[in-house]
This record gives structure tokens, C-alpha cells and sequence, in this order.
């Protein structure tokens, strides 16, 4: 079965799985095995999509020993708060470096703030298994617009965050020009200097209401200037379980790769987190939306 596994932090905890057999291994022996570590495993569940996805790796003494197209591995994840378990089914996909792993999947959407037992089991009976608890989605706080000389911007506060998301997307919402279409949306990804500051209350966003603009075109595809109706300004913010920590705040692959280094894996090695998604839509007082290029809905 082919599928097409979410790329957003999946790709960068599949390639650390991939490096810890690729990195300081020789031909035939894996360093790593123990009698009492069966898999590895990578992946996180994300409460913005209805398929989980996790690569599972069994851990053996000859690399390459095993067949490709099957693994002795039964995976299921139970929600403690309810007990419900879901089984999880096996794929063969192959990376873009050319190497084939298991990536299995599950349907189902987590719930904030309960924990979810993530487990792997061989037909022996050994088991490797890991833990992880959704974030729950904090308070936001909408600041007034602030104007100096010709620039507008708007602070977003999300309360009680104490570490930077992984990632931080602002969009605009306009009125088609075609009333039978969608909205025009576009979505700015926010990095570098736009991203944030950790404020002692929380997580502080810097809406650059004005110098978005050009981007703002540009993602629609038409001039600068053109008199767009903005029906409203939303953020989106994804962040991480308490557990995705990585050492000294940085994601550094030489440092993660080492075995140990980063993980909750019981009986194993890697790492199962989780991701929750939290929104936030406002509107613009018609002198503002003015003020920053565009026409307020319905104004003439």
C-alpha cells in the first residue's frame, strides 16, 4: 500500500530513525541491539488531521536480515481517558533517499489533553511503548491594532507558552472577487524575526498588519495594490507535547541521533509526541483595515 504520510515533523523524526541505523554502524552488526529493546519508533499524533502516522524500525542483529515487506509488529494506541484502543496498519513506503521502511497509520483524530499509550508488540510478546499527552490550547489574547508613522501591527498573546511552536501561520481572509467562489485566503508562515518572543505571560506574536501586504499579494497572485476586501486576520499556532524538548532548545540532528539522547521509548529507542493546532480569527475596525491597503467589506 502507498501512502502519503503528513511531511510536517514526520520527515525529520523518520530521517533521525533512518540515522541511527545508518550512523556508526558497520556492515553486518547493529551496535544497538539489547536483549531488552525490540523497535524503534518515530512519529507523533496531531490533532489537525485524521490519519496518525509512525514508523516502526525492529532492532536486529544483522542489518538488511530481515524481509522488507513484512514485520513482525502488531501497533495500537489506547486513550487512558476513555480506554478505547485503535489498531494501527502497516505500509511499505519508500524516502526520497531511496531506502523502504514501515510507516503505520491509524484513523482517528486525538483529543486535547488526553494521554494516549502508543504500544508495539512482537508475536513473542515483547513490547516496546511509548506515552504522550495532547497539549490543551491555552488563552489568546487579541491586542488593539498599534500605529507609528505608517506601519500597523498587532500583538497576539497565547498565555501560559513557554517554549516557541514549531510553527507559526497568519492568515487573511478576503471577499472573492467571484460571489459564487470561496474566499481568498492567504497564509503567511512566520519564521526569523516575525516569529515570536517568549514573554514571561507567554508566547507573544508580532502581526505586521502593513509590511504583510506584499506577501499577501504575492500568495494571491495580484498587485500590491490592489483593493482587496479583508473580511479578517487569523493565526494558527502548532505546538508540541511538554515531552518534545530537544537538549538545550535546539534540534540538532548530531546531537539527536545519539541512542538515548532524546526519547520516551520504553524497551526501545525514539520518540512518540504529539501536536495540537490552536486558532484564533478577528476582525479589523474598518479605519484600520483602511489603513493597512484594503477595503473594508461592503464600504464604498
Amino acid at each position: 500500500m502507498t501512502i502519503s504520510p503528513r511531511p510536517f515533523f514526520i520527515a525529520a523524526l523518520l530521517a533521525i530513525g533512518f540515522s541511527l541505523f545508518t550512523t556508526g554502524c558497520e556492515d553486518s552488526v547493529n551496535p544497538f541491539i539489547e536483549d531488552d529493546r525490540f523497535f524503534s519508533i518515530y512519529g507523533y499524533l496531531d490533532t489537525g488531521s485524521d490519519q496518525q502516522y509512525a514508523r516502526v524500525v525492529p532492532l536486529r542483529t544483522l542489518i538488511g536480515a530481515s524481509d522488507d515487506t513484512t514485520i513482525d509488529a502488531v501497533v495500537t494506541t489506547t486513550a487512558r481517558e476513555s480506554g478505547q484502543t485503535v489498531a494501527w496498519r502497516d505500509s511499505v513506503i519508500q524516502f526520497n533517499n531511496g531506502i523502504t521502511g514501515h510507516v503505520f497509520h491509524a484513523p482517528f483524530r486525538p483529543v486535547p489533553g488526553w494521554t494516549y499509550d502508543f504500544v508495539v508488540e512482537r508475536s513473542d510478546g515483547a513490547t516496546t511503548r511509548a506515552a504522550t499527552t495532547i497539549p490543551l490550547a491555552p488563552n489568546v489574547i487579541i491586542n488593539p491594532p498599534l500605529t507609528v508613522v505608517t506601519n500597523t501591527r498587532q500583538i497576539v498573546l497565547w498565555e501560559d507558552i513557554d517554549f516557541a511552536p514549531f510553527r507559526v501561520e497568519v492568515w487573511y481572509r478576503f471577499i472573492n472577487a467571484r460571489p459564487n467562489e470561496p474566499f481568498l485566503n492567504a497564509v503567511l508562515t512566520y519564521t526569523d524575526a516575525k516569529f515570536g518572543t517568549i514573554r514571561p505571560e507567554g508566547f507573544e506574536v508580532n502581526v505586521l498588519l502593513t509590511n504583510d501586504r506584499k506577501e499577501v499579494a504575492d500568495a494571491l497572485g495580484v498587485s500590491e495594490d490592489a483593493r482587496l476586501a479583508l473580511l479578517g486576520v487569523g493565526m494558527r499556532v502548532t505546538m508540541s507535547d511538554e515531552q518534545w524538548r530537544p537538549p538545550n532548545g535546539v534540534f540538532d540532528p548530531e546531537v539527536l541521533v545519539q541512542p538515548g539522547t532524546f526519547t520516551n521509548v520504553e524497551n526501545g529507542f525514539g520518540f512518540i509526541g504529539s501536536v495540537n493546532q490552536y486558532t484564533v480569527e478577528w476582525t479589523l475596525e474598518p479605519a484600520v483595515v483602511e489603513r493597512i491597503g484594503y477595503s473594508y467589506p461592503g464600504k464604498k
